[in-house]
């Protein structure tokens, strides 16, 4: 992200293309309904990702993916955002691995092209077990694979006792959710 190579192309900002200044500061809405205020402390123009923050005796950073941005409207310029000893700022880089791991857990425990039924049940039983989507089929302890119905007679893989284990949780999650049983 190179402060020198970013521009504002629309004072108001706020949707597809448009690119926002360093320095500036948004009253940023977000299409999840998210809204706050921050000032861009960098700009990618690939893949879109701007990075607002605030000053205090901590910053709280958020990168944001400017098509995400339903609405920004330009509040005004910082003096110099970057002038990170004079303000006492810093950036929790802890924390935004942190936001980042959280985030790309969401991503992956998300299935493509998969039922709400699926996905339901992939939600129960992440609770308990380690469960990963490798395509339309989950993933339990690396080794055990539930397959589309996602019915008890759908598991294979891993050992007897784990198969049998997976078949069991997977009844009463089935159960738990009131959906059918296995046909």
């Amino acid at each position: 992200m190179s402060p020198a190579n970013a521009t504002a192309t629309k004072a108001g900002g706020g949707g597809s293309g448009d690119e926002y200044e360093v320095g500036k500061t948004y009253e940023v809405k977000l299409t999840t309904g998210n809204e706050f205020k921050g000032i861009v402390l960098a700009y990618d123009s690939d893949p879109h990702g701007a990075i607002p923050g605030k000053c205090k005796s901590m910053m709280t950073t958020r990168t944001v993916n400017a098509s995400f941005i339903s609405k920004a409207n330009l509040i005004g310029k910082c003096k110099d955002p970057l002038d990170w000893k004079k303000k006492k700022c810093f950036v929790d880089l802890s924390g935004l691995l942190e936001k980042e791991a959280i985030a790309i857990r969401r991503i992956e425990s998300i299935g493509v092209g998969v039922t709400a039924e699926a996905q339901k049940i992939f939600d129960a039983l992440s609770k308990t077990l380690h469960v990963k989507w490798e395509n339309k089929d989950m993933v339990i302890m690396e080794d055990v694979r539930i397959c589309s119905p996602y019915h008890s007679d759908s598991v294979t893989g891993g050992t007897r006792a784990a198969n049998d284990r997976i078949k069991k949780v997977l009844n009463n999650v089935r159960e738990k959710l009131q959906l059918s049983s296995d046909t």
